[in-house]
């Protein structure tokens, strides 16, 4: 992610703005008041890192029955953690590790879990590249990932599975065409609406929007990637890579 817009500016801009905010899950500033808040308001909340990327310092946290606090996910180092933990100081001490010696590892923000499953409960994600070809957003590609392991954190960078929107919607979710034509023009039009507001503060060529898709079928905005890698559109489909490579040779030549 680049320098200037980190995690917490761009969930500003899209809550303030009235097309993209209904899209959008609930999200604040980290502190030990707002975690307590919401993890007894949802069933699970992830904190991620202000500005980090690759699924880094990106914990999915919960409280379980008996009060212990359980987290998972990838320090800022990259190394996977699994713990459950008696007090929830305790996972403070995670994200900030050199506190006591007055140094704080930054800013962290806290979003609303929002159940993003398959039927069988993998985790799921769709990344949406969305480019600006003389002046007007295109959308590049879409595809879609599935978690392999049960960390809950969805990211190419570790271990989630790419595959075709497509096989996501249809073989996945089992939606049926009509429903699945619904879904891909909503993430559609959502992630134009997002890049036209994050553009409007922070201006990009092109953006990686990440969405999750809730039970009820609809599309939740996560995250946009302001330097999204285009490595996993290669993987799922060489034509939709090369569409994209043949649209920054285009943005390029204008």
């Amino acid at each position: 992610m680049k320098n200037g817009l980190g995690k917490w500016e761009q969930c500003l801009l899209l809550k303030q703005n009235p097309l993209t905010t209904n899209c959008m899950p609930e999200s604040t500033l980290y502190s030990l008041e707002n975690l307590i808040y919401l993890l007894n308001k949802y069933e699970y909340i992830y904190v991620k890192h202000n500005t980090t990327g690759q699924g880094r310092a990106m914990y999915k946290v919960y409280k379980r029955k008996d009060g212990h606090y359980c987290f998972n996910g990838f320090t800022m180092q990259g190394e996977e953690i699994s713990k459950c933990v008696a007090a929830i100081e305790d996972f403070h001490q995670v994200l900030h590790p050199y506190e006591k010696h007055g140094r704080l590892s930054g800013i962290y923000i806290i979003q609303e879990g929002v159940k993003s499953l398959t039927p069988d409960g993998n985790s799921i994600s769709i990344r949406v590249h969305v480019q600006n070809l003389k002046g007007k957003w295109v959308i590049g590609g879409i595809y879609g990932r599935v978690a392999t392991e049960d960390h809950g954190i969805v990211n190419s960078n570790r271990g989630s599975k790419a595959i075709s929107i497509e096989e996501l919607l249809s073989g996945y979710l089992m939606m049926d065409n009509t429903k699945k034509d619904q879904t891909i023009d909503s993430l559609k039009e959502d992630s134009i609406l997002a890049a036209e507001v994050i553009a409007s503060h922070f201006p990009c060529r092109e953006y990686g929007i990440d969405f999750g898709i809730n039970l009820e079928g609809k599309p939740i905005l996560f995250e946009v990637n302001t330097t999204p890698s285009i490595r996993s559109f290669a993987k799922v489909d060489r034509a939709i890579w090369k569409n994209i490579v043949e649209i920054r040779k285009m943005q390029n030549e204008g």
